[in-house]
């Protein structure tokens, strides 16, 4: 089989030759390669990434820019985002309520844009995005995917993003854990209205963009359950996954929800809402859960996709603590074949190379069926 043969067999629920293997390596390539970090994405097909993806054999899913423009039909309405000469990221949206703006600056250090000014800091900042959500509408530019797909072919699984649901828009970027918590309490209606309607809006782009080429839709909301409690989860965020999962179920394609944090509790909540794929995963020693307990939790047929915690991944961890880690994930094919083998999130950029070399050997030597 073809690596990419082998990830669409995990979709459907068959059996593969071997334990897929797909690397988001696009942090690791840009601090290794010396290369701009953007946070608005790549704008073209970057060749050498395809190329670092295939010197290790590891298919390429994510990170390939958008795949549709986003525009509102407001005139009145302006959004713009850049990067200043000293490393700052700016997003700032305008409506005739007035504007908001977020400002991260780049770490290079952690490799990461640390946020220094949040976009939502206060009740009305959220009427501002609220405005414009109501008249955001997106143009699909799937010439984008296919360009990527064709650069990586047998390598290539090409996931498209939508981005964060409403309650994630506030909790995991644009408000913040503590404010948007105290928001729920102090001004619960204003948040209910906020989330519905960015759930809607998000809900009329997949309109848009669900009949086109892609086979799984990404949902990057950083979920994780010692932040979005059940409650919390059950109030503002159930029912938009079960609505998006029925659309594409609908066109016979999949959806996969990205975790990046303690997946404990969120393995069944999501495949509860017929969630196809967790991606992502995470296990011990990074979180609590380990790759055993993570197939216990998640149940036969959801798929768990990640297994390598950026801890063992990186310089902190040992190669004999990296082999065995990505041997107990390997080890949980037997009660499953929903499975595919990736990094905890990224590749940490200080992951030495030969550790992510080895990866096609060891699934070769762990992870046949």
């Amino acid at each position: 089989m073809t690596p990419r043969q082998r990830v669409q067999a995990v979709y459907e629920g068959r059996t593969p030759d071997r334990v897929p293997l797909m690397l988001d390596l696009s942090h690791w390539y840009k601090k290794n390669h010396d290369v701009f970090f953007d946070l608005t994405g790549f704008k073209e097909v970057e060749q050498d990434l395809v190329d670092l993806h295939r010197k290790v054999g590891a298919v390429v899913y994510i990170e390939t820019g958008s795949h549709f423009d986003i525009y509102y039909e407001d005139e009145s309405v302006t959004s713009k985002a850049w990067t200043d000469d000293h490393g700052v990221f700016h997003q700032e949206l305008t409506t005739p309520l007035g504007t908001v703006r977020e400002e991260r600056v780049f770490s290079t250090k952690s490799y990461s844009y640390n946020i220094r000014k949040r976009m939502i800091e206060n009740i009305r900042d959220m009427a501002v995005i609220a405005y414009a959500m109501t008249s955001r509408r997106c143009r699909p530019r799937y010439e984008r995917y296919r360009a990527w797909q064709q650069a990586a072919g047998e390598l290539g699984f090409i996931y498209s993003a939508l981005g964060y649901s409403g309650f994630g828009f506030l909790i995991s970027r644009y408000m913040g854990v503590e404010n948007t918590i105290m928001a729920v309490y102090d001004h619960p209606d204003e948040v209910r209205q906020f989330v519905d309607t960015v759930n809607e809006s998000n809900l009329r782009v997949l309109d848009e963009i669900r009949d086109e080429p892609f086979d799984v839709l990404l949902v990057g909301d950083n979920h994780d359950s010692n932040v979005q409690t059940e409650e919390l989860f059950n109030r503002y965020t159930r029912e938009y996954y079960s609505d998006l999962v029925r659309a594409m179920h609908d066109r016979g394609k999949y959806v996969a929800a990205h975790v990046d944090g303690e997946m404990r509790g969120f393995l069944s909540r999501l495949s509860g809402c017929g969630v196809d794929c967790i991606d992502a995963c995470t296990p011990a020693p990074m979180f609590s859960l380990t790759a055993q307990q993570a197939r216990e939790e998640a149940g036969p047929d959801l798929i768990l996709s990640g297994g390598i915690p950026a801890t063992v991944f990186g310089n902190h961890g040992t190669d004999e603590e990296f082999v065995e880690t990505v041997k107990r994930w390997l080890d949980i094919r037997h009660h499953s074949p929903r499975l595919i083998l990736a990094a905890g999130d990224q590749v940490p950029t200080d992951a030495p190379f030969h550790r992510i070399a080895m990866l096609s050997q060891l699934i070769d030597e762990y992870g046949r069926y």
